[in-house]
């Protein structure tokens, strides 16, 4: 076995990025072991801790990393996108804000501010911070999706549209997407096109039960 912190370290971050979280965990887990108190080894552990699903954990693992002198504005951000995913939205916020007081250029850390605001149903703020992280990446297409989702809320449909087109510029692939635009034309009685949407959303994901069961309806009532 070989007993070097860095050889652990470097192994459990090509691990994540090949997405083999059981073998970046156990390199991880190698790592702390051999350096506790690294606030490094605990923050990469949480990242593989939110993708494996198991949020208390990965937040238990990011406060120990802020507790061992990591609270910078990558480790804010995380814990921020946690507290989101488990529901804690005001939360989310308030760390998230945090986040980018230490590093304005954080754009995830935006996002999920922007996010929990929507889910807040506070659109005002969550059309603000939206920009804040496009300002800084116009290729994120999840912030432009989610920003048409805000205008959808507020009854703004060729805004919404205007966005969802937008988030499939930076990436075609974003189902999210070809199934909000789907929604919205089926909502606007245009069948046909709405059809359309959902077969994209088919291709990409055949397996998508709620799309096949929208792209049946859109289908029967295109004429």
């Amino acid at each position: 076995m070989n007993e070097s912190y860095e050889h652990w370290f470097r192994a459990g971050m090509q691990l994540y990025q090949d997405g083999d979280l059981a073998g970046a965990l156990e390199a991880y887990e190698h790592a702390l072991a051999l350096d506790p108190g690294n606030p490094s080894v605990l923050n990469n552990l949480g990242n593989v801790l939110t993708d494996r699903g198991d949020l208390d954990a990965a937040l238990a693992m990011y406060e120990r990393a802020r507790s061992a002198g990591g609270d910078n504005s990558a480790l804010l951000g995380n814990i921020g996108r946690t507290l989101f995913l488990l529901g804690e939205y005001e939360e989310a916020v308030e760390m998230c804000n945090n986040a980018t007081m230490l590093d304005p250029a954080n754009s995830i850390a935006w996002y999920y501010a922007a996010t929990a605001y929507y889910e807040l149903n506070r659109y005002e703020e969550a059309i603000d911070l939206f920009h804040k992280a496009l300002d800084l990446n116009q290729s994120f297409a999840l912030a432009w999706n989610n920003l048409g989702n805000v205008h959808v809320m507020r009854g703004e449909y060729d805004k919404a549209f205007f966005h969802y087109d937008k988030a499939l510029e930076s990436d075609r692939n974003l189902t999210q997407a070809w199934y909000n635009i789907g929604a919205l034309l089926f909502a606007s009685g245009k069948y046909c096109d709405s059809a359309r949407a959902f077969e994209e959303v088919v291709k990409i994901n055949p397996d998508d039960v709620n799309a096949l069961t929208c792209l049946d309806a859109s289908q029967k009532l295109c004429e």
